[in-house]
């Protein structure tokens, strides 16, 4: 493998699931903030305060709420949007970015494959969120929330 690829797979973090809705209501579950507010975030997590501007240069701004009240504010601004199969962040705090996010929507059979994948500066960045805070554990519940949210609202 290639030192340079092996390098970024050393830093990155990829949750994906299929989700039973079509691939333009998962968009719109994703990027519509009426919507999104009511899912985003693992469990026992809600968000105050999102504005969310989703054009390329616009920001994404909102406090995610920890089950014991810790607040974690986020801020990301779009590099890419292209309707509905993918959009390119970068996420941070607004003091500085943690990492590059890609969300990819994949028609499959009908239903849509979820794939989100982040990217760090470096490995240790990559450890400390996956070690620290359950990067990939609330990766899988934040996506299994986006499929309950789907089955059980009209979007």
């Amino acid at each position: 493998m290639d030192a340079q690829v092996n390098n970024v797979l050393e830093r990155s973090v990829e949750i994906s699931r299929v989700i039973n809705a079509p691939r333009e209501l998962v968009w719109k579950a994703m990027t519509v903030p009426e919507h999104q507010n009511k899912w985003w975030g693992p469990d026992g997590f809600h968000n105050e305060d999102m504005k969310m501007d989703f054009r390329v240069g616009g920001e994404w701004t909102f406090v995610m709420i920890g089950p014991d009240g810790t607040r974690f504010p986020n801020h990301a601004v779009f590099k890419e949007i292209t309707p509905p199969s993918r959009w390119v962040f970068d996420h941070g705090d607004g003091q500085r970015v943690w990492f590059e996010s890609t969300v990819t929507l994949q028609e499959v059979a009908g239903n849509t494959l979820v794939t989100i994948n982040h990217v760090f500066p470096d490995k240790a960045s990559r450890d400390e969120v996956v070690n620290k805070y359950g990067a990939i554990e609330g990766g899988k519940q934040h996506l299994a929330k986006l499929e309950k949210y789907l089955s059980e609202n009209k979007v």
